[in-house]
């Protein structure tokens, strides 16, 4: 079995602790909508009701990036924002733009690591081992850098490809491909982790990586068409399993 050179890390529910479906993501989502219409109110923009406005947003945007998903397509908060404006005729420059996706993209806060996150990364990097991410997110890059700065882990990821930024969303195979390149390894050399077995493990396997599930205990993956070369339930186990990964 050829060597493990890199392992690549997807972000929301794989080292970042969202609470999708606990309602914790739902309120963070309904913070990043109400903080837009307050920086077009502060700045005289015309706009409709405020909840009219932030239901409009919230639900808007979540459909436009599933659609996006489905299609294997990136997508843009400034898409969305910029979607939105059209549809209501708000008048917005670029200058208002820039600072509407700044307040959706910082909004909702800053969300925990998923438990040992920190403490697994840095065992990998001891171990030699190339890190990087692949995320599928409506956020442009540089607020996904801020927050996994703030988050304490930048560091350990000198590799980190958004669909925001590519065009692309997993399990598109340009999306691990970008990733290889830019971290210099084969396919067979990498290992990818993620929450989802369509878009993550799929997808990898789709390129010739290996994957290891994470489990979400709140949203179980099933499918018996995608198995993946190991489950955990949570990050620390993954070093359990790198042996038997590595044959």
């Amino acid at each position: 079995m050829t060597k493990l050179d890199a392992i690549l890390f997807d972000l929301g529910d794989t080292l970042v602790d969202l609470g999708e479906g606990r309602g914790s993501y739902e309120a963070r989502l309904a913070t990043q909508v109400g903080r837009v219409y307050d920086v077009l109110a502060a700045a005289g923009v015309v706009l409709p009701d405020r909840q009219f406005f932030c239901d409009a947003l919230a639900t808007g945007s979540e459909a436009r990036y599933q659609a996006a998903l489905a299609e294997q397509q990136g997508l843009s908060v400034y898409d969305v924002l910029r979607g939105l404006f059209d549809k209501l005729q708000i008048e917005a420059d670029d200058g208002l733009l820039e600072a509407s996706a700044g307040a959706y993209c910082r909004g909702g806060g800053i969300t925990a690591l998923r438990p040992g996150a920190r403490e697994v990364l840095t065992q990998l990097r001891d171990r030699g081992l190339r890190l990087g991410v692949i995320s599928n997110t409506l956020q442009p890059g540089r607020y996904l850098d801020e927050a996994l700065a703030r988050r304490g882990i930048f560091d350990f990821f000198p590799v980190r490809i958004y669909s925001s930024e590519v065009g692309v969303a997993k399990p598109h195979p340009a999306i691990f491909r970008a990733a290889l390149d830019a971290l210099g390894v084969s396919a067979a050399a990498a290992l990818y982790v993620g929450d989802r077995l369509r878009a993550d493990v799929a997808g990898a396997h789709g390129v010739g990586m290996r994957a290891v599930l994470v489990e979400v205990a709140h949203r179980p993956e099933s499918d018996p068409d995608i198995v993946p070369d190991a489950r955990v339930k949570e990050l620390p186990e993954l070093l359990e399993v790198l042996p038997g990964l590595l044959g």
